[in-house]
């Protein structure tokens, strides 16, 4: 791995290639983590032993022109994780193209996230001062697989908070609120309550976070978030005034 690569670490991949197969050690380039790889043979099973239990392994496999199969493992402290696999040529220099923490982040950033459309009560583009104006959207939670360096990843996207820019001050929530219904108490919306009158554009943020894995392999977080951002919403900001009428 090229030194100075944004998604590098401060790591080494250690090869323990079983006995008679030798060690061999890469530095990767790095930022100060204590996350290390190591790659151990890929087997060939071979035959004999009970029906229910491992045939031995006979042999390595093998792979691109000249090359052997290895697992590969990423080390972080007392936690081990299977990364797949990788094909390691005869020269026997550790393989480059591995999934770190910033390759899938930037696997993460590629795929199209959806915009949250902002919804707001009373409808008509108009509320009134001092009143609870009710914020609303929909943000709903989704999967992608994409294939990355060979390999097939499913991405878990989850939408993880809410900034809302409400023209006059912003503030953060971890729901989407809800649009108004008359059975429910005012508690259960997102709100916001003006205190001068005026032209306004809502604005609004969403904080996607995600989780990930290979194939069929253990889920992992991903190590940075997504932020969408809505096309703003005008709204009048007006003061209700009494009216006094006379009843013949």
């Amino acid at each position: 791995m090229p030194s100075g690569q944004e998604d590098a670490f401060d790591a080494t991949f250690t090869s323990e290639l079983g006995e008679g197969l030798g060690t061999a050690t890469t530095p990767v380039a790095a930022s100060g983590s204590n996350v290390s790889y190591s790659y151990e043979p890929m087997c060939v099973r071979g035959e004999g032993g009970v029906s229910a239990g491992f045939y031995g392994c006979a042999g390595q496999q093998v792979c691109g022109q000249d090359g052997l199969r290895y697992w590969l493992w990423q080390h972080d402290g007392s936690t081990s994780s299977n990364l797949g696999t990788v094909c390691v040529e005869d020269d026997g220099a550790a393989p480059a193209e591995v999934l770190t923490p910033g390759r899938i982040l930037e696997a993460f950033r590629r795929i199209p996230v959806p915009t949250s459309p902002i919804g707001v009560n009373p409808v008509g583009g108009r509320t009134l001062v001092n009143f609870d104006t009710i914020l609303h959207t929909e943000a709903q939670p989704f999967t992608r697989t994409v294939r990355l360096l060979g390999r097939s990843v499913t991405f878990d996207i989850t939408p993880s908070e809410f900034t809302w820019d409400t023209g006059q001050g912003t503030f953060t929530t971890s729901e989407p609120g809800r649009a108004y219904q008359a059975s429910l108490p005012m508690s259960a919306y997102i709100t916001h309550r003006y205190l001068e009158a005026g032209k306004v554009q809502l604005g609004l943020e969403t904080t996607w976070t995600a989780r990930w894995r290979v194939g069929n392999g253990p889920w992992r977080p991903v190590d940075g978030t997504v932020t969408t951002t809505s096309p703003s919403v005008p709204l009048d900001v007006v003061t209700a005034r009494p009216q006094l009428v006379t009843y013949d």
